[in-house]
C-alpha cells in the first residue's frame, strides 16, 4: 500500500498499540499493521508496562513510534492519567528549556534500547529516520528526537505527532525548533489531550469548562489552574483537524483560544456521556478525526 508519508506515520503510532502491555509482545492487526507494511518484524522496546516504542523497517524509511496512554476504564482512570500530565518542567542535560518530567521518565526507561535498534536498521540519508507517535508517546516524541540526533548523532529527517500533550516550556520549544524546523502537530477538533499541560492565558477559561465533568471535574479544575506560569507551550506547525459538511478538512490557522472554544463546546454538547466523547476526539482509529483527517478511505477499507 502505497501511502501518503503522514498517514504512514500515524498508522505506524496505531500499530504500537499492538504491544501487548502485560507481555511487551508486538502481535499485528489488520489495519494499522497491515497500512504500514513492515519489511521485517518491528522491535518493540518497553518498559514497566506502560511505556513503549515499536522501531521498524518501512517503505518510507525507519519509523520510531512511542505508544500512546492505554485507555483508560474508569473515570477514576482518566483522573489518575490526567493527574500524571500536571507536572512542573524540569531541566535536564542535553535538552534546552525546561521539560515534564512524568514524559522524561517515560523516556529514559526505553531511550537507550530504542537508540540501539533505530541504529540496527543503518538510518541514512536514503533511509530516513522518522518520529511519531499518539497521545503520551507525543510528550515523549519531542525529547526522542532531540536526545537522538544531538546526543547520539542519529539523524531524524522529521517529528509528525497525533494527540500531543506538550513536552516542556518555552525554552524547550525555542532549542527544539532551531534544530527540527519541519516537526507537524496533529489536533482533533474537541481534543483536551493536545490543549495539556494549559497555556497562562486559557487556564482560567478551561479550568471552568472541564469543572463541569461528572467525577473528575474538580479535581481537573484543580489541576489545571495549579498550572499557572510553568509556560508550557507546543511545538511544530499545527495541522487542526475538523469536521465540516460530512468530511473532514485540515486548518492551518487555527488559533489557540478557537480550539479552547472547540473543546469547551464539545463537552457541552456531550456533558451526559463525556468519557465517550472526549475519547472519541482524542481516539486514533478508522471513523474518528486523526485517522480521517490524515488518511485515505483505502486504509479501513482493507484496499
Amino acid at each position: 500500500m502505497n501511502l501518503p508519508l503522514n498517514c504512514a506515520l500515524l498508522c505506524a503510532s496505531g500499530a504500537a498499540y499492538d504491544i501487548d502491555p502485560a507481555t511487551g509482545q508486538y502481535t499485528p492487526d489488520p489495519i494499522f499493521s497491515r497500512a504500514v507494511a513492515y519489511s521485517s518484524g518491528p522491535t518493540a522496546i518497553t518498559a514497566d508496562n506502560i511505556n513503549a516504542c515499536l522501531v521498524g523497517q518501512s517503505a518510507v524509511g525507519i519509523i520510531v513510534a512511542f505508544r500512546g496512554t492505554l485507555p483508560p476504564k474508569s473515570p477514576y482512570s482518566w483522573r489518575d492519567w490526567l493527574q500524571d500530565l500536571f507536572v512542573e518542567p524540569v531541566s535536564y542535560s542535553g535538552l534546552p528549556g525546561m521539560v515534564h518530567s512524568g514524559f522524561l521518565e517515560a523516556l529514559n526507561s526505553i531511550l537507550p534500547q530504542v537508540i540501539t535498534a533505530t541504529n540496527s536498521l543503518n538510518p541514512s540519508p536514503t533511509n530516513p529516520v522518522y518520529v511519531t507517535c499518539h497521545s503520551k508517546g507525543g510528550g515523549m516524541a519531542p525529547l526522542a528526537a532531540y536526545l537522538m540526533q544531538q546526543s547520539s548523532n542519529i539523524p531524524i529527517k522529521q517529528v509528525v505527532t497525533f494527540a500531543a500533550p506538550k513536552s516542556g516550556d518555552g525554552g524547550f520549544q525555542t532549542g527544539y525548533q532551531s534544530v527540527f524546523k519541519n516537526h507537524i502537530r496533529y489536533e482533533n477538533y474537541g481534543d483536551l489531550v493536545p490543549l495539556l499541560p494549559p497555556a497562562d492565558e486559557f487556564i482560567g477559561l478551561l479550568a471552568k469548562a472541564v469543572g463541569y465533568i461528572p467525577d473528575i471535574g474538580p479535581d481537573l479544575s484543580k489541576l489545571i489552574s495549579e498550572a499557572a506560569g510553568w509556560d508550557y507551550t507546543p511545538v511544530g506547525a499545527e495541522l487542526f483537524i475538523e469536521s465540516a459538511a460530512n468530511h473532514y478538512q485540515i486548518n492551518t490557522n487555527e488559533p489557540p483560544m478557537e480550539q479552547v472554544f472547540d473543546f469547551t463546546w464539545n463537552l457541552a454538547q456531550n456533558i451526559g456521556d463525556w468519557e465517550t466523547a472526549l475519547g472519541n476526539a482524542h481516539a486514533l482509529g478508522c471513523g474518528y478525526g486523526y485517522m480521517s483527517g490524515t488518511c485515505p478511505t483505502s486504509v479501513c477499507n482493507g484496499e
